[in-house]
């Protein structure tokens, strides 16, 4: 068997190389995942555009899917040829968000966890360290397709921030932002019985959201999105001014003008969700806020177990939503591509599979 395989290294922002690096090797509780598909997420960008979350030598990549190669002694219900996803979740065990079981704000989480700290997806292998079937690693059934797969972990985020959000029948959700963790918090809001409403200026990810149930979308290179929302589910008085009635808002962009569009458009005693990440630190005008006394939260985190049924049942989308596929040897090309979010929503990466790439 080869010792080395194929890899995407992090060298300097916008420039990763493929190079034959060493192939990870099964401790006695990890899986070795020979991988299919891994998809280029937001914050991968910012690695790659402005060197965040990562240093020279990293293999990024965390929205994977693959088949299990090689299983350690002690790992419980896996076997070699299982379909699987998963994520190494590396955590110090020891700090007071660790005891409160608050896994994703420990301290190190980014340090010891799969695509940051540890070696990523955009490799041949992947290795999860810790494998622990229904928290580390997760089956994924026939009736998943390979592209659907890879995009769990994503559509897993939309659904933990719309709980965290506690969106409810009736609810009027505006989404900010339709790229993929935009559009799995709208199907994740309309399983709920919500009423959507999605601003966006890509049109490609206007269709999309189309697709997959918004309630109306609104192209923000047209108007004023605040007014769009005002017509659409009300106008909403407060102390000192007035604004949208929704419910709960999902900021999915990580812009400047959606932040301020988020506490405009909530009504007062409202949610604002945050899941997208700003490139910079964004002023915020807090008189909406204090005035209006929103709900703020930010959601980190993904819900695995329900984004698998939600796709295995059809009740969540996603194939559709891959735009562009490349294979490793494009890395590169890859990223550029999602950079111009405009005409993308999801783009992925080949590793091993028998689809052919498309782009």
């Amino acid at each position: 068997m080869a010792c080395t395989m194929k890899a995407a290294v992090y060298v300097e922002p916008r420039k990763l190389e493929v190079r034959d690096v060493p192939k990870p090797v099964a401790g006695p509780r990890d899986v070795i995942i020979k991988v299919t598909n891994c998809g280029v997420c937001g914050s991968d960008i910012h690695s790659y555009k402005l060197g965040m979350y990562v240093e020279p030598g990293q293999i990024m990549g965390h929205e994977f899917f693959g088949i299990a190669e090689e299983v350690g002694a002690e790992v419980c219900d896996v076997v070699k040829g299982d379909r699987i996803t998963g994520f190494s979740l590396g955590v110090c065990g020891e700090c007071v968000w660790c005891q409160n079981q608050q896994w994703m704000l420990c301290p190190d989480v980014f340090k010891r966890s799969t695509g940051y700290g540890k070696p990523g997806a955009f490799a041949e292998y992947v290795r999860i360290e810790n494998a622990v079937v229904g928290r580390s690693i997760h089956h994924v059934p026939s009736t998943v397709d390979d592209l659907s797969a890879a995009m769990i972990e994503p559509v897993g985020v939309g659904i933990y921030a719309v709980a965290l959000a506690e969106v409810k029948s009736g609810d009027k959700v505006v989404v900010l932002g339709a790229g993929m963790i935009g559009n799995a918090c709208l199907q994740a809001a309309k399983a709920r019985g919500a009423t959507v409403y999605v601003v966006e200026v890509s049109p490609i990810r206007l269709q999309k959201a189309i697709e997959c149930g918004a309630d109306a979308v609104f192209d923000a290179r047209t108007g004023d999105p605040l007014e769009w929302i005002k017509e659409k589910i009300g106008r909403g008085p407060y102390h000192f001014g007035e604004g949208g009635m929704a419910d709960v808002v999902f900021e999915a962009a990580g812009a400047a003008q959606t932040i301020k569009h988020s506490f405009e458009m909530v009504r007062a005693g409202g949610t604002v969700c945050f899941v997208g990440l700003p490139e910079q630190a964004v002023p915020i005008d807090t008189t909406k806020i204090v005035h209006k006394m929103p709900r703020i939260i930010g959601a980190l985190g993904g819900d695995f177990a329900n984004a698998i049924a939600g796709l295995a049942s059809g009740s969540i989308r996603a194939k559709e939503l891959t735009t562009h596929v490349f294979p490793l040897e494009r890395i590169n090309e890859a990223f550029e591509t999602q950079l111009r979010s405009g005409d993308t929503v999801k783009v992925m990466v080949q590793m091993n599979s028998t689809e052919q790439a498309t782009a």
